[in-house]
């Protein structure tokens, strides 16, 4: 009997039925490109964004049923970056948003987002040389906001509040300074109807530890002058202590072959004469994750416990996605980076058990 109630008190039957909203909605962002560097000092300029989105509340999905009012949203952004130099952004952006604190009818929200976008001027040595900040088209773009939002007449919003936000392509193509556009961001949006919802679930959650392994595989260029390829290969364990059915806990070591380490000792030497000894760095990782469906949200830091030389500096860090496909199948896409640095950007195919 005691082992009865034990497991019936580890049961906890959540019963959510509640209607959902979903908006479409549109943003204003003014702001100025940030002179991170002084290479790029010439490309600050005031600038402004525009976004167009459609948005859909999560609270009775069984995920969101974790967190406080968060919500998904999908849209379209424009950026006018300020000057002919930069010329402008068009990108798609997919977005999620948490409720920090509330106020009866209004609240405190964090907004994350990341897409993709194609910049209209790049660098060239001919025709755009004083564009040393962005050296492709093709970048993702991420966005990060704190806004006060707050409902109109039960069915609209309005928000306001500040936001930063980020275009680079992590290396893949030199040069990679980066955009960074601090913005004052006001949105409204138009209520686009309900969804009854019901969710009727069991949960038997307790505290376990999955373990998962993964392949990655990165591009990176380096050399501004004289550009040069080269293709990271890896493999990271990871163990994933679940503390919430939604939040994780992450540990585990790396593995991955760099032959930059070589090369900037020595630009001429055979790329394909680098022993494994002179390309391997081994490293432990730690971090946390926040899971939103079928979808994980990654922040970590890592310690190089090996690397063949003093050229990246002692700790990384690593921030990304991961996707479920199945309980064992994953994807992730995870930009690790140095102080601000980008490195490169990981592609990975992991295994859970």
């Amino acid at each position: 009997m005691r082992h009865i109630l034990c497991y019936i008190a580890c049961l906890v039957v959540l019963v959510s039925k509640g209607q959902d909203r979903s908006y479409l909605s549109a943003s204003y962002t003014p702001g100025f490109l940030l002179a991170h560097r002084a290479d790029i000092k010439n490309l600050a300029a005031h600038n402004y964004g525009l976004e167009v989105s459609y948005e859909k509340e999560k609270s009775t999905s069984d995920w969101g049923s974790h967190y406080a009012k968060p919500s998904i949203g999908y849209g379209l952004l424009y950026y006018n970056l300020g000057r002919e130099v930069t010329g402008h952004a068009f990108g798609l952006m997919t977005h999620a948003k948490l409720n920090v604190v509330s106020f009866k009818n209004s609240n405190l929200k964090f907004r994350m987002g990341a897409g993709l976008a194609y910049l209209t001027e790049k660098f060239d040595v001919y025709s755009n040389r004083r564009n040393q900040a962005i050296g492709s088209h093709l970048n993702g773009s991420m966005q990060f906001g704190l806004l006060y939002h707050h409902q109109l007449l039960e069915k609209d919003y309005i928000e306001v509040g500040i936001s930063i936000s980020h275009y680079s392509n992590a290396a893949f193509k030199v040069p990679n300074l980066g955009y960074n556009i601090p913005s004052f961001t006001i949105r409204y949006g138009l209520g686009a109807g309900k969804s009854d919802s019901s969710s009727t679930y069991v949960s038997s959650f307790s505290k376990h530890t999955d373990w998962r392994g993964t392949f990655i595989y990165g591009k990176k260029q380096r050399n501004f002058a004289q550009p040069t390829d080269f293709y990271n290969f890896g493999v990271q364990l990871r163990g994933i202590h679940y503390v919430k059915e939604v939040r994780a806990w992450r540990f585990g070591i790396d593995y991955t072959l760099d032959k930059t380490y070589k090369y900037s000792e020595d630009q001429l030497y055979p790329l394909d004469s680098v022993t494994i000894g002179e390309q391997s760095e081994v490293a432990v990782a730690g971090g946390f994750q926040w899971n939103l469906g079928k979808v994980d949200v990654v922040a970590e830091m890592g310690v190089y416990i090996y690397k063949p030389s003093v050229l990246k500096n002692a700790l990384s860090q690593r921030m990304g996605l991961v996707y479920a496909f199945n309980d064992h199948l994953s994807a992730q896409g995870m930009l690790r980076f140095h102080r601000g640095v980008a490195d490169f950007f990981e592609i990975g195919l992991g295994y859970t058990l």
